[in-house]
């Protein structure tokens, strides 16, 4: 079994320690990457208070994912002078769903309260299933009193609570992501085609098989079914048939349905930066009409084929991987056609 310690104070980067306002956070805020069998261990801590003599908190946590093992005082209060630290409750079955860490601690004797931040209490927990889990502090049962001697006594410090956050990695992962779309030209001739590239990679540790789809907009171009082992990653080609579509510009985007137990699919679906210009065929500069301007561009790479650095895929209206005499009679038979 790992244990990650955790108990050197880091400022929470939800905590603006320039507030004039009490806060009781948990440190470190988030924490990811660990598996069942892990221990860590959480500060709960407070910044900006002021006369502190006193305090109690409830922590709830989801009994599936994490088990509190202990849990113990922190040293910020006790800096004022001696204390008594009192474990109300400690208990991974509160109830049906959740565990409960229930803490309190105050000053002996009489005197000013501890000012400052620092850690209330540190509590040690172990993974016992993947999953995600808050590590809540609800406010309405989060108590600070400071050290007022006479009657009523002790005063309510006026405070805030952030809650925590545990990530716990499956032992298998299943995740499929598309890390790249992009179409083979920005350009394109009414009723001419055009090649979209997806690129999907496997993240997870499973062979998986899932539905590909591309879309203009939202209407849906093609779908295929791929198969794609652990760690791989593989390009696919869509052909998107532009014919009988309206003029305009396109945004082309890919969706990658989930496979099961994928639980982050925020990557599945990446969209074209740029929009696709559907215009005449002929306009290869895409402002909308045929004239000696596209013309002139197109002999400018005459001859070029797919591969040369100079090959300009917008200027290859029939989309046959070079610029020649095809490409150009298409343009001069829409010679001053306009949208």
């Amino acid at each position: 079994m790992f244990t990650l310690f955790l108990l050197t104070t880091i400022p929470n980067r939800h905590i603006s320690q320039a507030s004039s306002i009490a806060t009781v956070y948990i440190e470190p805020p988030e924490i990811t990457g660990l598996t069942i069998g892990e221990d860590f261990i959480i500060n709960v801590s407070i910044a900006n208070v002021s006369d502190l003599a006193g305090w109690e908190f409830r922590l709830y946590f989801l009994s599936r994912v994490i088990n509190v093992i202990d849990a113990q005082e922190g040293p910020f209060l006790k800096s004022a002078r001696s204390t008594i630290f009192v474990e109300a409750t400690v208990t991974n079955y509160y109830n049906s769903t959740h565990g409960l860490v229930r803490l309190a601690c105050a000053l002996l004797g009489s005197g000013h309260g501890a000012d400052g931040s620092g850690i209330l209490a540190t509590i040690n927990f172990t993974i016992v299933g993947a999953g995600q889990t808050s590590l809540s502090l609800p406010q309405k049962e989060t108590k600070l009193l400071d050290s007022t001697p006479t009657p009523p006594g002790p005063q309510p410090i006026t405070h805030t609570t952030t809650d925590g956050y545990v990530y716990v990695k499956p032992i298998g992962i299943h995740d499929i992501a598309i890390t790249l779309t992009t179409t083979s030209k920005t350009i394109v001739g009414q009723g001419y085609p055009l090649s979209i590239n997806v690129t999907t990679h496997n993240k997870g540790n499973f062979t998986e098989t899932f539905n590909l789809t591309v879309y203009c907009n939202t209407t849906t171009i093609e779908t295929q079914t791929i198969t794609l082992p652990n760690g791989t990653s593989t390009t696919t080609t869509f052909l998107w048939n532009t014919t009988g579509l309206t003029y305009g510009n396109y945004t082309i985007s890919a969706y990658a349905s989930p496979v099961p137990n994928e639980e982050y699919t925020q990557d599945n679906t990446f969209k074209v930066n740029g929009a696709v210009c559907m215009t005449i065929p002929g306009d290869v500069d895409g402002d909308r009409d045929v004239d000696i301007y596209d013309v002139v561009k197109m002999c400018s790479v005459y001859g070029v084929k797919k591969g040369d650095p100079k090959y300009d895929a917008n200027s290859d209206v029939n989309n046959d991987k070079k610029i020649d005499i095809y490409d150009v009679v298409i343009a001069c038979a829409h010679y001053g056609e306009t949208v």
